[in-house]
């Protein structure tokens, strides 16, 4: 596996160096229309003949810099950005041959969205695969928005970290290009768009159907916990296939996200789980080598905002297991610093994956940004359980961020109470203030509460904010 592993390599550096060769060029993140991170120092690189010496002239600064390529052919030169505004610029390469330009240049804020299909899914609608976004049409008619940004990485897979994502580059959005832009990604750049009032930039990473194994890098896994992963690899090296699946361990990071590591963002948006439904148990574990390895390879503990999965009804093995992957979501909160989830239990559709109630995930995923990254005074979270105690009869249970008072939108709840954590009954709900006390006639003596604990639940207990509780299991010692 090694030696070719190794051949691989050669091979993607040999192609790399005679690309190199042929004429001076910015990589492939880098085209006409980008949005850079405002007030920091961004790296910029790209590709040159061998141990030429280039000028780099950003239209900001107006003062040339000097860069030289190294023997395989890349360059890499660090420049300071100034504040945000709509202001637009221009960046040039050049040596005593040629001079490369990229125009209309955008200083801003910029977010790597990434995950599986829910984040994939596009503002156009496709009956053929039944994805549709709610009012898409109605969105896309008046999405003139010179201030949003955006580039897609196609999809791509390799047993080796690359050098180049595949694209098409920047965008600008406006009703002829955001039918192609991630639905949740643009409801958030929206938002952000309009409390910041700066240009928003969107890297799209996304890979439908992948799970979280396939997004972490290679060195991250090297612990018993994959080792199906690296069986199952190895079985496909073994067999000579070209290139890995999108499934494979480290697949995705590997050709999606390492030839980005360098780019400049202000943090994470992460959408993915449902292809990890039916292992739970892993999962958190998964979650953390995630966010830990992309810390480490952006040098840079930057935030990580990510969506609970939403309802749906699964089929064979993952058949009632929603609840166990959302609830150990909801889990990690705890366990990994700087982040932060979006409740979608109110957002699902029992029939369809792909719920086409993108605007509210969007627009709940800038809440959090704008409240702890950008320090606004902002309510941003839901309903969370602080306290479970039983009173008189009856459990009671008291909830974090409840803010100005629980609410029950219609007669419907998730609300189920036990004596002994098998067998459930629908309970008898009373709302006080940030409490909500639980009985019921069949369950004389309450021990045990679950909420949402069904694959096509619906919440419907919110804060004042209009904030969803999400699903979860908690008892009382006695």
């Amino acid at each position: 596996m090694r030696r070719i592993c190794t051949f691989i390599m050669i091979l993607c550096s040999s192609y790399l160096f005679l690309q190199a060769q042929d004429h001076l060029r910015f990589a492939s993140a880098f085209t006409d229309n980008l949005v850079l991170q405002q007030k920091s120092r961004v790296k910029i690189w790209g590709y040159a003949p061998p141990r030429s010496t280039l000028q780099v002239l950003a239209s900001w600064s107006r003062k040339e810099k000097t860069v030289k390529a190294d023997t395989c052919g890349k360059w890499m030169i660090e420049l300071s950005t100034p504040a945000g505004s709509y202001q637009t610029y221009n960046l040039s390469i050049a040596n005593t041959e040629q001079t490369v330009v990229l125009k209309n240049i955008c200083i801003g804020e910029v977010w790597f969205c990434s995950g599986q299909s829910n984040m994939e899914m596009i503002m156009r609608n496709d009956p053929q695969w039944r994805l549709y976004v709610d009012n898409a049409n109605e969105e896309i008619a008046v999405a003139d928005y010179p201030g949003i940004r955006f580039m897609t990485v196609q999809r791509n897979e390799s047993f080796t970290a690359l050098d180049e994502v595949l694209t098409e580059g920047w965008q600008v959005c406006s009703p002829q290009t955001v039918g192609g832009l991630s639905a949740v990604g643009y409801y958030f750049a929206h938002k952000l768009l309009s409390s910041l009032d700066v240009p928003v930039g969107l890297v799209v990473d996304a890979y439908g159907g992948s799970p979280i194994q396939s997004w972490i890098p290679y060195a991250e896994t090297l612990k018993p916990l994959y080792k199906a992963e690296h069986e199952t690899l190895q079985e496909a090296v073994e067999k000579g296939k070209e290139k890995p699946e999108y499934n494979m361990l480290s697949s995705l990071y590997n050709a999606m996200v390492h030839p980005l590591i360098d780019y400049k963002i202000r943090g994470w948006l992460w959408y993915q789980g449902e292809a990890n439904v039916g292992d739970a148990g892993r999962y958190i574990a998964m979650m953390k080598d995630l966010v830990s390895s992309w810390r480490k390879k952006w040098k840079a503990k930057l935030p990580f905002y990510y969506v609970q999965i939403a309802p749906f009804q699964y089929p064979g093995y993952q058949k009632e297991k929603w609840a166990e992957l959302a609830e150990v979501q909801s889990m990690a909160l705890q366990t990994i610093s700087s982040s932060g989830m979006v409740v979608t239990a109110d957002l699902g559709d029992s029939t369809n994956i792909h719920p086409g109630k993108k605007k509210p995930v969007g627009e709940r995923l800038a809440l959090i940004a704008l409240s702890d990254t950008y320090h606004q005074k902002i309510k941003s979270q839901s309903p969370s359980l602080k306290r479970l105690t039983l009173e008189q009869g009856k459990l009671r249970a008291e909830f974090d961020f409840a803010y100005h008072g629980l609410r029950l939108e219609g007669v419907h709840h998730e609300f189920e109470i036990s004596s002994d954590g098998m067998t459930y009954y629908k309970a008898i709900v009373e709302i006080k203030g940030s409490c909500v006390w639980l009985s019921s006639p069949e369950v004389p003596s309450p021990r045990y509460v679950r909420y949402g604990w069904r694959d096509a639940c619906v919440s419907t207990l919110y804060n004042s904010e209009n904030l969803p509780l999400g699903p979860f299991k908690a008892s009382v010692d006695i």
